[in-house]
């Protein structure tokens, strides 16, 4: 693995180890990957819905934009997952993605699978804030691994307050992002230069119809047509898979990254939230 990602592993360990010092963990690190030859991947978001019910202006993940939008079966998500698992050693942070998360009537399913899966180090839920989930998916996530993300859409039907106080009365783990800074990633048109180098975007590794994408923007630019597919099939074999992952990471599968803005200094701050 090379020192890139050796970099991103130790960014998420040490959000779930704060008390191990930054050096302990770093050389735990650089053991598994350079001396036991150990393959981790550091993120990866995971779609198991492209239902929303919000129509943000500004969508960074185009969801307003597919005309057939789908939860996705639970026993193809973990299909795909297993898949990969069995071709990687360790997956720091997984972050369970949408579409609007809380909508997939059989999240408690994916859930358990994802919650009892070792090489999974830590999982994040994320959420606009306009459901309040039923107990049975509360109590569940706070027996789980799970921080709740919940982003701030400062618009009138969330639901914010009202969730942040069920998941305290059910001991949630939860982090509000509430002075998110939203960003116009621009139109999907041929750039002058490719933007993977400069863009915060190129570690939200996403998986997607099960593929590996570079970001999850990328993806749905594949789904729609914009751009030549370059996802990475997780049924590719593991030897292939793994050289493919390391040259996405170096940057060497973008193409994406020539038809998007994403967070560089060419983005434009916009309105939180904002609705079609």
């Amino acid at each position: 693995m090379k020192l890139i990602n050796r970099k991103e592993c130790l960014h998420y360990c040490q959000k779930e180890n704060k008390k191990t010092s930054r050096f302990l963990l770093s050389f735990q690190i650089w053991f598994r990957q350079v001396v036991q030859r150990k393959f981790e991947m550091p993120y990866l978001e995971m779609f198991i819905t492209t239902k929303c019910n919000l129509r943000c202006k500004h969508c960074s993940n185009l969801i307003p934009a597919i005309n057939s939008r789908q939860n996705y079966e639970i026993s193809t998500l973990i299909d795909w997952l297993n898949e990969l698992l069995s071709k990687i050693d360790s997956l720091y942070r997984l972050k369970i993605h949408g579409g609007e998360v809380f909508l997939h009537p059989r999240l408690t399913e994916f859930i358990a699978y994802v919650n009892n899966q070792p090489k999974i180090k830590s999982i994040r839920l994320t959420t606009n804030g306009t459901i309040i989930p039923a107990n049975n998916i509360l109590q569940l996530i706070a027996s789980s691994k799970i921080v709740v993300q919940i982003s701030n859409y400062r618009l009138p039907n969330t639901k914010t307050q009202q969730l942040i106080d069920k998941f305290k009365e059910f001991g949630v783990r939860y982090i509000y992002l509430e002075d998110q800074t939203w960003k116009d990633f621009g139109e999907i048109t041929l750039r002058d230069s490719n933007r993977f180098d400069d863009c915060s975007i190129k570690r939200c590794t996403s998986f997607y119809d099960g593929k590996i994408y570079v970001c999850s923007r990328a993806a749905i630019m594949t789904k729609l047509g914009y751009i030549p597919d370059d996802g990475i099939s997780v049924f590719l074999p593991k030897k292939q898979l793994r050289q493919q992952l390391e040259k996405m990471y170096g940057g060497k599968l973008s193409i994406a990254c020539n038809y998007c803005d994403g967070d560089t200094k060419y983005a434009k701050d916009i309105t939180v939230g904002e609705q079609k």
